[in-house]
């Protein structure tokens, strides 16, 4: 019995160290993971509550370590430079990368 135990700790124990390696290479832990996910769902939210957007259909939000990347279209400058804005506001975000497109409508 002992012997049948022995190669599944062994298992085991490589398999905690691989997880425990990729996770430092990856240098995002899950509690990162879901903080990047929250600051995206209040800066969507943010977005959505906001009367000048009324298209937030075209606009993306991802972050990444706290930084913010906008990407997507937008009517004017103004509501470009008004996103950007909006989204550094939130808590937890460092810095807002805004990659919005000025595309007016026709």
């Amino acid at each position: 019995m002992k012997k049948a135990f022995f190669p599944l700790v062994l298992f085991l124990s490589m398999a905690l160290m691989l997880g425990s390696v990729l996770t430092a290479f990856a240098e995002r832990t899950a509690g990162a993971v879901i903080d990047d996910a929250t600051i995206t769902t209040k800066v969507k939210y943010e977005l959505a509550e906001d009367v000048k957007f009324s298209t937030l259909k075209t606009v993306q939000v991802d972050t990444h370590k706290g930084e913010v990347t906008l990407t997507g279209k937008v009517q004017s400058h103004e509501e470009k430079k008004h996103a950007g804005s909006l989204a550094s506001k939130v808590e937890g975000v460092v810095k807002v990368h805004n990659m919005l497109s000025v595309v007016p409508e026709k």
